[in-house]
């Protein structure tokens, strides 16, 4: 339908906005970060911990840290701290594994507290991300990767994907093949497609991203189709091709990203379940952005949306272009019922994966329509709760499996000796609702310990700079 098409090309245009900024990531035997606070250890003691493997709280326990890991863990009474250890009291308190963003755009700069990239990391890591996913960068974000990762800026470890596989970019098998060596010899973490791709482009591209060692994330479209995606291995975002496979068998019907039209109506959700287990059979993780679409398919919640307090991390200017857009855009005049049955559909979708098994992540899509960095990914973890998901499938989304789908459950993800020490500390217990995990007492750092009044500082200094800003 029209309006879904000029809503793909937005979102395009964004995407493409986002890749003139920068990206990073970071490599799992990358050097750690210098420690700012030049301690040789620091032990949490007497703290609640949620290694999220389950439902379980280890009480009263001591989580000693040395240089960038977890040197020992083990109950209070028994588990030495350190004599040159820096002691941070846990007392009535939960330590979990920090937050992975899995789905984030980097604004221009180069990571400074002054620039925008340096303002956005500082929202991330005051909202607890400590690992964030940047799907299409330019080169520029492959140094503030590595800048990162040897801790001459203070952000969390990234990935980057580079520039986007989509009809426009690639419109051969030869270009696919020739992009995807090039985006390797770069140094780029993974492929991020936008779809639009034929068969053949698209099943060039993910061969010769097998042959090259890259994992494949992004939109799915008609061209491709959900069984086709789950069979090459390709990671989804936005839950794309799902609602298309509702529809009856041999129904063609284009169905767009944002799609309000006829065709909802001949959707039915009684296929997710076998859409779930082929998904959890083919082992392929979702991103849902949940949060993102329940805003762009919204009816009238552009004044509440407004009035959220994270805007004064955010120029006016933006807040109004974002304004402009939703209320006059493409989506605003569609019906209320076909944006309720859009947005049911999707929620039924991520309930049918978390029932089969199937694994989920957690990303924003930020910063974009109200999605503020770092704000977002809790706004995401809230939304995918509020469509029924249990707490723990939840933060296990924003922590393990992260570390899961990049193969490193052994390096990061969990509260456990050799891990990285990523680490959030809360004044409540974020398995009993995961808003709780807003309730930061301090971050975790690689082993860099980031106080509430740090983290506080970071923002006063965003707000400031959001007020100056002229757009």
């Amino acid at each position: 339908m029209d309006v879904t098409s000029k809503w793909l090309g937005l979102l395009l245009w964004l995407a493409g906005c986002a890749t003139a900024q920068t990206g990073q990531s970071t490599q799992a035997g990358a050097a750690p970060p210098a420690h700012a606070t030049g301690v040789a250890a620091v032990a949490f003691v007497g703290v609640s911990v949620l290694p999220l493997d389950s439902d379980r709280v280890l009480e009263n326990q001591t989580v000693v840290v040395r240089g960038d890991r977890i040197e020992a863990m083990g109950p209070a009474a028994s588990t030495p701290v350190p004599s040159e250890a820096m002691r941070i009291d846990g007392q009535g308190r939960y330590l979990m594994p920090g937050l992975a963003d899995m789905h984030i755009h980097l604004r221009p700069g180069e990571g400074e507290p002054s620039d925008p990239t340096g303002q956005q990391l500082a929202l991330l890591l005051a909202n607890g991300v400590t690992t964030a996913r940047v799907l299409i960068a330019p080169p520029s974000g492959l140094a503030l990767r590595d800048r990162v990762a040897r801790g001459e800026v203070l952000g969390p470890m990234l990935r980057v994907a580079g520039p986007s596989f989509h009809g426009k970019s690639v419109q051969s098998p030869e270009q696919a093949q020739l992009r995807v060596r090039e985006q390797k010899a770069a140094g780029y973490d993974l492929l991020k497609t936008h779809g639009g791709l034929s068969r053949e482009t698209y099943d060039a591209m993910m061969a010769e991203a097998k042959v090259q060692g890259l994992r494949v994330s992004g939109h799915v479209t008609q061209e491709v189709g959900l069984a086709h995606a789950l069979e090459s291995g390709q990671q989804i975002e936005h839950l794309d091709g799902y609602l298309a496979a509702l529809l009856p068998p041999g129904d063609t019907t284009p169905v767009g990203q944002v799609e309000l039209g006829a065709a909802l109506a001949r959707m039915d959700p009684a296929r997710i379940p076998t859409l779930a287990e082929t998904t959890k059979q083919a082992g392929i993780f979702n991103s849902p952005t949940l949060a993102l679409f329940e805003i762009v398919a919204s009816d009238g919640a552009v004044p509440e949306l407004r009035t959220e307090r994270e805007l004064r991390y955010v120029p006016s200017a933006t807040v109004d272009a974002w304004t402009k857009e939703l209320l006059t855009g493409p989506l605003a005049a569609a019906p209320a019922a076909g944006k309720h049955r859009f947005l049911e559909l999707r929620r039924q979708v991520l309930q049918g994966l978390h029932a089969a098994g199937a694994p989920l992540l957690v990303g924003s899509d930020s910063p974009q329509f109200f999605m503020v960095p770092g704000f977002a990914m809790h706004l995401e973890m809230e939304t995918m709760a509020a469509a029924g998901l249990p707490p723990l499938t939840v933060l296990q989304a924003a922590t393990r499996n992260a570390a899961a789908y990049f193969g490193e459950s052994e390096q990061w993800g969990s509260v456990a000796p050799g891990q990285r020490a990523d680490l959030l500390l809360l004044n409540a217990n974020p398995l009993r609702d995961v808003k709780l995990t807003r309730a930061l007492v301090g971050v975790m750092l690689r082993g860099q310990w980031l106080p509430r009044s740090e983290l506080d500082a970071k923002l006063e200094q965003v707000a400031a700079a959001a007020k100056a800003s002229k757009g």
